[in-house]
């Protein structure tokens, strides 16, 4: 029993090609490629703006600035907490410093004024080693 192909009407089957579907319709698929054609354009035009040199260096630029203020945070808070500890810690030294430097006013000057004669002098046998260094070159 063979059926006459000439009395049964094919419809326009779709297909799918790369999971679009697809029709054998011209005008649709005119309507498919100009559709893929605009999104390859924005899609390319979306890489070309990630490239650009300028904006990998802002990105960079951005990336770099929040993480030294992260890293500059966590130091600040490390250092808070060194500084409350050390103050925390040194309070009854301080205290009995401050009260045998008022029980005892003639030797702390004593001590002070040593103790700036020595950073002076210091300060001026680093600057000779520095000019003996220099003449030398």
């Amino acid at each position: 029993m063979a059926q006459d192909t000439s009395k049964v009407m094919r419809t326009p089957r779709a297909t799918h090609s790369m999971g679009f579907p697809t029709s054998s319709d011209p005008e649709q698929l005119r309507q498919q490629i100009a559709d893929t054609r605009a999104g390859m354009t924005d899609t390319l035009d979306a890489i070309q703006d990630r490239v650009k040199p300028r904006n990998v260096m802002n990105r960079t630029v951005e990336s770099m600035k929040d993480s030294t203020m992260s890293r500059m945070r966590t130091l600040a808070d490390g250092v808070g907490s060194a500084a409350g500890y050390i103050m925390a810690r040194t309070k009854q030294p301080r205290a009995k410093l401050i009260r045998a430097t008022r029980q005892n006013p003639v030797p702390a000057a004593v001590i002070g004024a040593a103790a700036m004669w020595m950073v002076v002098r210091a300060f001026r046998n680093g600057r000779r080693r520095s000019y003996l260094y220099e003449e030398a070159l």
